[in-house]
């Protein structure tokens, strides 16, 4: 079985000269250059990713959405009841959600999969499962070391099989209340910026409220370098089991 380390150290650079040839393309259309704006840059970036050649027919498509549940709700930094997680899994499966409305527009395919929401076992949800929910980043790390690859190399491994069935272009989301206080910890991290700058009302949290959840979300910051640190190590910190996929 290929470690994490291997897998990652796999992944072939962007094909400079495919991207070249996207821009050439785009910049020759009926339109003045640069119009689209960032869309015209999401293309350009799309074509050199590897496996596809210049400017990709992109026919397969797939959105893989990462659902858990966040130990940190205990300390009150969402609105939504926990159990909201299960019942919008469960709406994803049947296309009851926006996102299964904006994917069926593009002719994507929702993969709804369970890696740690802290509920029984949903029928139609793909189980990856490490944990039933994740520690509370309050008190200690959202999950071991060991969780946290073992989830990676199975996620990886799932990709890798779509892939194979035809899927060019992959998408990923997450679903998980209080998803946004780990997430505003890890925005902190990785750029520096203050965790004032990056904690929001989520969910319509009243803001009453916020000045709780930027009190965990600062509490949690490590006191290292993080240009030294793995970003996924960062993630099975705060993350929980949902922000890698």
């Amino acid at each position: 079985m290929q470690s994490l380390t291997s897998l990652l150290g796999a992944i072939p650079a962007p094909d400079e000269n495919a991207m070249v040839r996207a821009r050439l393309h785009i910049d020759g259309l009926l339109k003045p250059p640069g119009s689209l704006g960032r869309l015209e840059d999401l293309a350009v970036q799309l074509a050199g990713m590897p496996g596809l050649d210049g400017v990709p027919q992109v026919k397969k498509k797939a959105l893989l959405v990462m659902c858990a549940d966040h130990g940190v709700w205990d300390e009150g930094v969402a609105i939504s009841p926990k159990a909201v997680t299960a019942i919008q899994a469960a709406n994803m499966t049947l296309g009851k959600t926006g996102v299964c409305v904006l994917a069926a527009q593009a002719g994507a395919k929702v993969h709804v999969i369970d890696v740690g929401i802290d509920a029984e076992l949903i029928p139609g949800v793909i189980n990856m499962r490490v944990a039933r929910g994740c520690g509370n980043i309050a008190v200690g790390p959202a999950m071991r070391r060991g969780q946290a690859e073992e989830l990676l190399l199975e996620v990886m491994r799932y990709t890798r099989g779509l892939a194979q069935d035809g899927v060019t272009l992959f998408g990923v989301g997450e679903l998980g209340m209080a998803n946004t206080t780990p997430a505003a910890a890890i925005v902190s991290v990785l750029t520096g910026s203050d965790a004032q700058e990056v904690v929001g009302i989520g969910a319509n949290l009243p803001l009453a409220k916020v000045a709780n959840k930027w009190r965990w979300c600062v509490g949690q910051l490590p006191s290292i370098d993080p240009t030294r640190m793995m970003a996924w190590t960062c993630w099975r910190k705060w993350a929980v089991l949902i922000y890698w996929g």
